[in-house]
């Protein structure tokens, strides 16, 4: 999955430390400043970032690429799964099936083209 920066645990973390008499954080080797009302919010421009579990633990993941489509989508899955619970188990089924043979589909396109490759004569 995709990581973020090791220098960035400390404020990940929220590692706060009493420096005098304000907070710091120790951002590699230098001890900064730290405000009580300070936010730190960070973008990518991945359509789909994959962030491992610790890195997920860390932080608070928005994701603002829905489409009306994509919502109305989920929507419809759940009311079915909630409502016609036969339908979904029916519908994983069929895409198994249908991924079974899609493989044995490619197996025997193979197996034509390396017939035909193989072949001699006219």
């Amino acid at each position: 999955g995709d990581t973020l920066e090791a220098s960035l645990d400390p404020l990940l973390l929220k590692q706060i430390v009493k420096h005098g008499t304000s907070l710091a954080i120790k951002i590699g080797d230098t001890m900064v400043p730290y405000h009580a009302d300070f936010r730190f919010y960070m973008t990518t421009k991945l359509p789909n970032p994959h962030y491992a579990p610790e890195v997920c633990m860390k932080v608070c993941m928005l994701n603002f690429f829905v489409t009306m489509e994509g919502l109305t989508d989920q929507l419809l899955n759940r009311l079915v799964t909630k409502e016609r619970p036969e339908l979904t188990e029916m519908k994983n089924e069929l895409a198994a099936h249908s991924a079974t043979m899609k493989a044995e589909l490619k197996e025997i396109e193979d197996k034509i083209l390396s017939l035909m490759s193989n072949a001699q004569g006219n």
